[in-house]
């Protein structure tokens, strides 16, 4: 309690204990360190899906059967309350992904040169491609950027602590490093365009086999984040799109007439 004339100490008596209060005050904050068990399992689809019912994140967890056997299953964690509770089985969510890398991997290298052939030819086609590269780029940037704000707006508020802040901080740094990386790439790419695009198509027709050879959880979730866009569960169905440029590559392999140049109603030579 403070006086004219110097600091006092209150006279009324103590709830608790010096000793208890920082006892408690220990606990509370190795709360905040500790990381819950249960959050720290790995899966494919962790924090990429969510409910196209009500927006909610899509949960993962296992069950182990009595044979031993362990499974995977997923479903909406109905912070809305407005969703029954559905278990999907992971290899029904991963069935539209393998034949979307399915249909990347037959893709035949004679196609893909030919649809390297075919974009060289096209300079209309390389500047729009680019442009949507920049373009894309530049937009995650500034959602990445907006995020780091609100989040160090969070910490000076006192609603996160140090260590959250930091740990996030870093992750949003690390993404932006990559995408300046990225941007600078496609700046000074515009006269290797044909290169990129080898380059795209090769990764697309090797997206099954990056995917399956991928050891860790991690890098499996990894490739799927660079390749599918806003994947949502509707009921027991994931329903995705597919990342420029590989929507791109995917709809050019399925119909090359779509090149432009290319006639979609080429008549017979007489």
């Amino acid at each position: 309690m403070s006086k004219k004339y110097g600091s006092f100490p209150h006279r009324y008596p103590r709830l608790i204990t010096r000793e208890l209060f920082d006892r408690c005050q220990e606990i509370r904050l190795n709360r905040v360190k500790m990381p819950n068990k249960a959050l720290s399992k790995d899966f494919i689809f962790k924090g990429l899906l969510r409910c196209q019912n009500c927006g909610c994140s899509i949960s993962a967890e296992r069950k182990i059967k009595k044979s031993g056997r362990e499974f995977v299953y997923y479903s909406c964690t109905n912070g809305k309350g407005i969703c029954k509770r559905v278990y999907i089985p992971e290899k029904d969510l991963l069935r539209p992904v393998y034949e979307v890398l399915e249909r990347f991997e037959s893709i035949t290298e004679e196609t893909q040169n030919e649809l390297v052939a075919e974009l060289r030819k096209n300079t209309e086609a390389e500047v729009v491609f680019h442009k949507a590269q920049i373009n894309r780029i530049r937009g995650e940037y500034e959602q990445i950027k907006t995020k780091d704000d609100r989040l160090l707006e969070a910490y000076l508020d006192q609603c996160i602590t140090k260590d959250i802040y930091d740990k996030k901080h870093q992750e949003y740094a690390d993404k932006l490093q990559v995408l300046n990386i990225e941007l600078s790439e496609y700046t000074k790419a515009d006269h290797d365009y044909q290169t990129t695009i080898a380059t795209v198509l090769s990764v697309a027709r090797r997206a099954k086999t990056i995917f399956e050879k991928s050891s860790e959880v991690a890098g499996k979730r990894a490739f799927l984040n660079y390749i599918l866009q806003n994947p949502t569960v509707n009921e027991k169905t994931l329903g995705f799109t597919l990342r420029s440029p590989f929507n791109l590559v995917l709809k050019l392999a399925d119909c090359p007439n779509l090149l432009p140049g290319r006639d979609s109603n080429p008549r017979p030579s007489r």
